[in-house]
């Protein structure tokens, strides 16, 4: 029996949150109410609240849920690691999972990210970038940089942020593997190597 009802308000809230994403998609995420969830949804009001507060504890929640999910493998990352496979022309197996996990929600973050979505959103996954990928470099203190290091930062992460971005924009169009060697080797080799106005490197041979 709890089974049952397990399932029913898996469902239930699933259907709230299908709603709320196709009427951020129409009308905004400002613009949103409890009323416009549950006549798009098909349910009454009272079963809204049985599960969630308003609008706004609704959508934190999916946020934190899908945020949560991401973050878990981004903090995992091994910048160098992720460079020696690139080096090798192999996608980095952490980079795949990576992106395995954006396409699992692909459909919520396109929303998200979009023009009637949460910008501070965006925000937050590109501080994530910065915190758990290129703030984790060891950069020699001795090291003669030619640029600082906070706008190396900033320009990787737009620039991965944006790579991101118009993968689902174009709803995916290349696998996750695929993305994972593209990131890597764009960030490994650089964008002249990457539309072949300059040499690729020869691949490091085998020891």
């Amino acid at each position: 029996m709890s089974e049952k009802i397990d399932r029913r308000k898996a469902k239930t809230k699933q259907q709230i949150h299908d709603s709320l994403m196709a009427l951020i998609a129409e009308k905004g995420v400002e613009h949103v109410t409890v009323t416009d969830i549950t006549n798009h949804a098909n349910l009454n009001r009272g079963t809204f609240y049985l599960h969630y507060r308003d609008v706004p504890d609704v959508l934190q929640q999916l946020k934190d849920y899908v945020f949560k999910s991401i973050e878990q493998y981004v903090k995992k990352l091994d910048f160098r690691a992720a460079m020696d496979y690139a080096d090798r022309r192999v996608p980095y197996p952490l980079g795949v999972r990576i992106f395995q996990e954006f396409a699992k929600h692909a459909d919520f973050l396109k929303v998200m990210f979009g023009s009637k979505g949460d910008l501070s959103y965006a925000i937050q996954f590109r501080k994530l970038m910065a915190k758990h990928i290129y703030q984790k470099i060891d950069i020699p203190e001795a090291a003669n940089l030619n640029i600082r290091r906070d706008y190396v930062v900033a320009y990787m992460t737009s620039a991965h942020f944006g790579l991101l971005m118009h993968w689902i924009e174009c709803d995916l169009d290349q696998t996750p593997e695929q993305m994972a060697f593209i990131m890597m080797n764009i960030v490994n080799f650089g964008p002249l190597v990457s539309f072949g106005l300059k040499e690729m490197p020869p691949t490091p041979a085998k020891s």
